[in-house]
């Protein structure tokens, strides 16, 4: 369980379709541990540090995009007593999304993504929202698509300020919207 506040940024130092090494600035992991990347729960199975991933994995979230280089968010597990700062996210990425506008209005950047039909009746505006690991409140909402503001501390310290048009992104619905709505 994560709560979405995004620790920092590591580097992808290899992802060959069976494992994935990530530079993260963390010195403590250990084997067994769990730590989220870019929104997706992973166990931590050797070295400085890498992770086993599965076909479905790669296949159902953005891990199957990234190369060597590119620049992931992660969050370690939450503690019994942590503050829980953003909103309850388990790391099970239910889809991924193309992120199809930018705007900046102010010092905050607005982003539009697509809202994929299997989250669409979960996502609601100011409802929470996992984007590549990021707690997130919904802006609007269309049937199509819904929107999420980025503030300049969002920015600095998760890889959100590096989204394009086009991007992929790991979604997560709101666990207590899926209760909510009685399916889960």
């Amino acid at each position: 369980m994560f709560s979405g506040i995004v620790e920092g940024k590591g580097r992808i130092v290899e992802n060959d379709g069976n494992s994935i090494t990530i530079d993260l600035p963390i010195d403590d992991a250990v084997i067994g541990e769990s730590i989220s990347i870019d929104g997706v729960c992973l166990t931590v199975t050797g070295g400085k540090y890498s992770f086993d991933v599965s076909p479905e994995t790669l296949r159902k979230t953005s891990l199957g995009y990234k190369k060597a280089g590119d620049r992931v968010n992660f969050e370690r597990s939450l503690k019994v007593g942590d503050r829980i700062s953003g909103h309850f996210v388990t790391g099970h990425v239910d889809c991924i999304g193309r992120i199809r506008s930018i705007i900046e209005e102010g010092d905050s950047i607005r982003f539009t993504c697509d809202n994929p039909e299997s989250i669409r009746k979960y996502i609601v505006s100011k409802g929470s929202v996992t984007i590549s690991g990021v707690s997130l409140t919904v802006g609007e909402v269309t049937n199509e698509t819904f929107s999420f503001y980025v503030i300049p501390h969002t920015k600095e310290v998760t890889t959100l300020g590096e989204l394009q048009i086009g991007s992929i992104v790991n979604l997560e619905a709101d666990i207590l919207a899926r209760y909510v709505r009685g399916v889960c």
